[in-house]
């Protein structure tokens, strides 16, 4: 995954949690006001993390 991909997938992820979830509606093509680059890639990167770790304990402990 490249930078630019974890970024906008951070950026998706982002904009989501505003519109759904604290209702609040941010535009998408302006959400780059609201929030620095960094924050985009910590959020992608959590996510992924999340992902993974879920399917590591799967894989650990379920699946025996």
């Amino acid at each position: 995954m490249s930078y630019i991909t974890a970024e906008r997938l951070g950026r998706v992820l982002i904009w989501t949690w505003n519109k759904y979830v604290k209702k609040t509606a941010i535009p998408y093509k302006e959400i780059d006001f609201h929030f620095s680059d960094r924050v985009f890639l910590l959020a992608s990167l959590v996510f992924w993390g999340i992902v993974l770790g879920i399917t590591l304990l799967y894989f650990a402990f379920w699946r025996t």
